[in-house]
């Protein structure tokens, strides 16, 4: 195996090719440039093959590529052994490398045979165009149905957003709808209670002015009655001092000295009363004020009066209830031009509400003994010539700031449920700023009582022009 290795590579007994050319030097360097240009060539094609390969991994025949590039690079081999044999003759080793050479070749041949029904199979460069150009247009029309698309997705979206936008502004307009309508109808319900009011305490004052103006109209003539039987009771006794059994037992029996003495108590006593009565009566009729529906120039202080009248049986100490002092601090006011019924039903709300938060507290222990002082105070003056501020104060616990954020709103109310339906304030608050144009204000804070300010104009008509 040696010796068989040896032969192999050995130049044995054979001589250069070069003889075959006389070694004309020439020929063979004609020869020598030849085979070497043509190597070099054979082994940048394999490098361009590889570095096709290496860039187009897509390629589905890169198989084919390599073999090529393998039996290319053997052809390079045999033409450099062709230069190398000019001078050694190892033709054995040549003549392998041809062999080598040879089957690559072969092999190349067959592989491709096998790949040319595959390769047949490839579409043309035409049809390569024609489905580049398909698929431009498949894809331009993809593009142009997206773009349509996108744009319809823009449209519905702020289409939505219109609509969204139009629902939400129906929405409020609803509710807004909703809270008019629930406010004219607490309105119209407590302009009812009131009319029904005001209709029952009319009816209650006129039944009651005409037996009292009777009682009253009749003491002075009642008292001159008494006066003249007493005096002739005097003149009987003076011409009759023994007067008969019988009427001298009857004088006894009448102690006409005490008659003398308390009848004119009894009859000052009826008159105060009946005095009181009718005061009470005319309360009751400038409260009610059922003839003056219409703005009309009214008395602020008188209406005030009328309302403390109305509420004085609550506003008297009574057992557990020390009562509510009331001090007034009037301005000197003129008459305004208001609607006094309306303003009346403002201010026996404020009282009310007042009434009640003693009395809530007077139920409470701790608060009560905190609050011993229970004093409403109403201040009344004129402020920039043509404005009237009326200040109702009570010396109550007070109403937190979250409260009074709420407390003109329709049905709030912080009292039990079955006192309160929330109404009265919020009808006080469209009274005095949509009936009057005015302004109603609620300052407090816990510990430090209420007050409520209310602004009107003493002319309404003359506010509207300016």
């Amino acid at each position: 195996m040696q010796e068989l290795w040896k032969t192999f590579f050995s130049s044995g007994s054979f001589i250069p090719h070069g003889h075959c050319y006389l070694w004309q030097t020439k020929l063979v360097w004609l020869h020598v440039a030849s085979d070497s240009i043509i190597a070099l060539a054979y082994f940048s094609i394999p490098i361009t093959l590889i570095y096709f390969i290496s860039q187009r991994k897509d390629l589905p025949f890169d198989w084919i590529f390599a073999m090529f590039g393998a039996f290319i690079v053997a052809c390079g081999i045999t033409h450099i052994f062709e230069v190398w044999t000019l001078w050694h003759p190892t033709y054995w080793l040549s003549g392998t490398v041809k062999a080598i050479t040879a089957t690559i070749s072969f092999a190349t041949a067959i592989l491709l045979v096998e790949l040319i029904p595959q390769a047949l199979a490839l579409p043309s460069p035409a049809q390569l165009e024609l489905a580049n150009s398909l698929l431009e247009a498949e894809i331009v029309e993809r593009q142009s149905a997206e773009t349509a698309l996108k744009q319809a997705k823009d449209e519905l979206e702020i289409r939505v957003e219109e609509r969204t936008e139009q629902l939400k502004q129906q929405t409020l307009h609803l509710e807004q709808t909703l809270l008019e309508l629930q406010q004219t109808q607490a309105k119209l319900i407590q302009s009812e209670k009131m009319s029904s009011l005001g209709q029952v305490v009319a009816g209650v004052a006129h039944e009651i002015n005409n037996p009292v103006n009777f009682i009253y109209g009749n003491l002075t003539p009642a008292g001159e009655y008494a006066n003249n039987l007493l005096e002739l009771a005097d003149i009987y006794k003076q011409h009759y001092p023994n007067p008969l059994p019988i009427v001298k037992q009857k004088l006894q029996s009448l102690d006409l000295d005490f008659i003398r003495e308390d009848l004119p108590k009894i009859l000052s006593s009826m008159k105060t009363g009946a005095d009181r009565i009718r005061d009470i009566v005319k309360s009751l009729r400038t409260f009610s004020r059922l003839d003056e529906a219409e703005m009309k120039l009214a008395d602020i202080h008188e209406g005030i009066d009328s309302t403390l009248v109305m509420l004085q049986n609550r506003l008297n100490p009574k057992p557990g209830f020390p009562g509510i002092e009331i001090i007034k601090d009037y301005g000197n006011l003129l008459k305004v031009e208001c609607y006094p019924g309306q303003l009346n039903q403002v201010f026996i709300n404020i009282f009310n509400n007042a009434i009640d938060a003693f009395e809530e507290n007077n139920e409470k222990p701790q608060l009560a003994s905190e609050n011993h002082l229970k004093i409403i105070k109403i201040s009344t003056k004129i402020v920039g010539e043509k404005w009237v501020e009326i200040g109702i104060f009570d010396s109550g616990s007070g109403i937190s700031e979250e409260v009074i954020e709420q407390i003109f709103n329709p049905f709030f109310t912080t009292k039990p449920v079955g006192k309160g339906t929330g109404l009265g304030l919020s009808i006080c608050y469209q009274i005095i700023t949509e009936r009057h144009k005015g302004e109603l204000e609620c300052i407090s804070a816990p510990g430090k009582g209420t007050e409520f300010i209310i602004k009107i104009p003493i002319s309404v008509k003359e506010s509207l022009n300016n």
